[in-house]
């Protein structure tokens, strides 16, 4: 059954005439005789009594008006109530931000940008960094917080963020703890506590060593910062984690921070947004800001 015929025949019938009915939405007099036979043949039914002089509807003509307003109320009020969610929907943005960045700084931001779009409804998913690409690639967020490098570049747009250094903390009484700056061959006998492999860190840190002729020798994992923070501070070993994480550590007098060399270790941080993804204003709002607070961020951080 064509709708537009249905709603064309409640149109005639509230009007009791087909031409105030071709008047008033603007449609010619056959037009809607023609929808109404069309209508009357999908429902093989009878509609108006057209033996008598005035207009009068059928039982079946009853019954269709009836239900027919019914369901046409049903389906606008649906149609508003969709233009609305999506409406909405548009408003939403879901990002995804590893729990060390957002340790970091985002936190901060994120305040900022609710404060300042108070229209925009934001979903933060914390996750560690691989995770968070991969769920760029699945469509389940909308803009992905990641440590560069990454993985296939080319699929997406990547705005840059924020920048510091990864760096070796070890604790106070440990032989480096004099040092300003270490290379990493200078680590190969050491115990190594280290992020899990949920975060690229944890990757990047064996290929680094690996560069330097060796494999570190791992001895805890944790996808926690400040549990392998505490353990350098309680000298169970040495961990590299990003400059402004370790500055944030509460027990900062046990431990000692060190540059790392050889190579170098920088902390990139870019937000990721794949390529055939529809950019709504709501991302270009959070990555404008997060953009242009670049360098206030950076000396907060460093």
């Amino acid at each position: 059954m064509n709708l537009k015929y249905l709603q064309y025949f409640v149109e005639i019938v509230k009007r009791q005439s087909f031409s105030k009915a071709a008047d008033d939405i603007y449609i010619t007099q056959s037009a809607l005789s023609k929808a109404v036979k069309r209508l009357e043949q999908d429902l093989n039914a009878v509609l108006i009594d057209r033996t008598n002089k005035q207009f009068k509807l059928t039982n079946e003509g009853e019954i269709v008006m009836r239900e027919g307003e019914i369901l046409l109320q049903y389906i606008e009020e649906s149609k508003q109530e969709l233009f609305r969610k999506v409406h909405r929907s548009r408003g939403k943005i879901k990002v995804g931000i590893p729990p060390v960045i957002s340790t970091a700084y985002f936190s901060y931001l994120i305040y900022q940008i609710r404060e300042k779009y108070t229209d925009m409804e934001l979903e933060v998913i914390e996750a560690g960094a691989q995770i968070v690409q991969s769920m760029v690639d699945n469509g389940e967020i909308d803009i992905g917080v990641v440590i560069l490098p990454i993985y296939s570049p080319d699929k997406y747009q990547i705005f840059p963020a924020m920048s510091s250094e990864n760096v070796l903390i070890v604790n106070k009484n440990h032989p480096l703890a004099d040092r300003t700056e270490v290379a990493f061959r200078e680590l190969r006998d050491e115990n190594f506590l280290i992020l899990n492999n949920t975060y690229m860190l944890h990757e990047k840190i064996i290929t680094n060593c690996e560069t330097a002729g060796f494999y570190p020798n791992i001895t805890t994992q944790s996808s926690q910062w400040d549990f392998l923070a505490e353990m350098v501070a309680l000298n169970q070993g040495i961990s590299i984690l990003p400059k402004p994480i370790v500055k944030k550590f509460s027990s900062g007098e046990k431990i000692r921070i060190i540059h790392l060399k050889d190579p170098h270790f920088p902390w990139n941080i870019a937000m990721l947004v794949k390529k055939e993804k529809l950019v709504t204003e709501q991302m270009i709002q959070f990555i404008s800001y997060v953009t242009e607070h670049t360098d206030y961020m950076n000396e907060i951080i460093n």
